[in-house]
């Protein structure tokens, strides 16, 4: 841990309070903007072709890391508001910038979370059926292939 005194915590909280400001705005403002300008995933997306689902999932990707990495890049070079130490200052930083925007980007963008799980699904799960085992649980090391009597039964019960 970084050793302040109390000005030092004050004006280190300040900071980290309007970078969270800044950052839960940005990243706000930027999903709601890519909720309006790409299909959301519904039957209709799921018929279009592979490679059309792979571009949008891939250019909403590459937009957010690059909002998120030049925003990152103009904020270091930025001062901070309530003037700090560098060292306080990058870590404050480094630590905001990743927690709020992270959180705020996926306000409106869960349909991004949606179409990622379609395709793993699409693409990878004939090749996991094979390797891995679909029933029961790591846990109590029931894992099978094969559906047991107890797992068609709660299959049944559901």
């Amino acid at each position: 841990m970084v050793r302040m005194n109390w000005k030092e915590i004050f004006f280190v909280s300040g900071n980290a309070g309007i970078l969270a400001i800044f950052y839960t705005l940005l990243g706000s403002l930027v999903s709601y903007v890519m909720y309006h300008i790409f299909d959301t995933h519904d039957d209709k997306w799921e018929k279009r072709p592979l490679w059309f689902q792979l571009t949008d999932v891939s250019l909403e990707t590459a937009i957010l890391s690059i909002v998120a990495f030049w925003s990152a890049q103009l904020i270091e070079i930025a001062p901070p508001v309530f003037p700090v130490r560098k060292e306080l200052d990058v870590l404050v930083d480094s630590y905001i910038s990743g927690i709020f925007f992270i959180f705020a980007i996926f306000l409106f963008l869960d349909e991004l979370t949606t179409k990622y799980k379609y395709l793993f699904e699409r693409i990878f799960k004939p090749f996991f059926n094979k390797i891995f085992p679909q029933y029961g649980s790591i846990i109590d090391f029931s894992l099978s292939y094969t559906p047991r009597k107890t797992d068609k039964e709660k299959d049944r019960a559901m």
